[in-house]
């Protein structure tokens, strides 16, 4: 049996800069926790439905001003270095005309789609860091039905829950979203 190298050495402690230089490998998902590559598997089609589906909704009731994007490497500016991918993010149209990676402070929302592989992550230790990096909102969408999506917001440092809910649910900040969670799950 053959092995593949990894892309990354697992003893050394990386840089952000370090990280944005690795190879990229779509073998699977890379993330920078406190220096640590963190390597995990690819999400499999199911959450990429939804996250794709969600993105639609997104992107049709977005200002000009805003974009939506998926799973782009996000410097957290924290006092060790993290680089996180959420799943999907709002930004500054701005966000494109900047060189290297994006910053929490192009960011006006976080959102993670809960993985069997994902689930601790995503409700502990990226509301944790994207709320110390400042980002506005996170949204943690949970794609076993019924869908649900738990929305949070910043006040004073931590996330604060503002809703929980299921079928529908609407939103003022960032902007104005309405988002039917019902129609992100995928056919059966």
């Amino acid at each position: 049996m053959s092995m593949t190298a990894l892309p990354y050495d697992p003893h050394h402690y990386y840089t952000v800069d370090e990280f944005a230089a690795l190879p990229e490998d779509t073998s699977a998902h890379y993330e920078l926790q406190d220096g640590v590559v963190i390597m995990s598997p690819k999400p499999a089609k199911e959450h990429m439905f939804v996250s794709f589906k969600l993105a639609g909704q997104i992107d049709r009731q977005l200002p000009r001003d805003l974009c939506v994007l998926g799973e782009i490497d996000v410097d957290l500016q924290l006092a060790t270095p993290v680089v996180r991918a959420p799943d999907l993010l709002i930004a500054r149209t701005s966000v494109f005309g900047q060189r290297g990676l994006a910053t929490a402070s192009d960011l006006l929302l976080a959102v993670e789609v809960i993985s069997p592989s994902s689930v601790r992550t995503d409700t502990v230790t990226k509301p944790v860091d994207y709320a110390d990096a400042g980002i506005p909102h996170y949204w943690v969408i949970d794609p076993n039905p019924p869908v649900t999506a738990t929305v949070y917001h910043l006040v004073d440092g931590v996330y604060e829950e503002s809703q929980r809910a299921a079928g529908q649910f609407a939103v003022s900040e960032p902007c104005a979203l309405t988002i039917d969670l019902d129609a992100l799950l995928p056919p059966s």
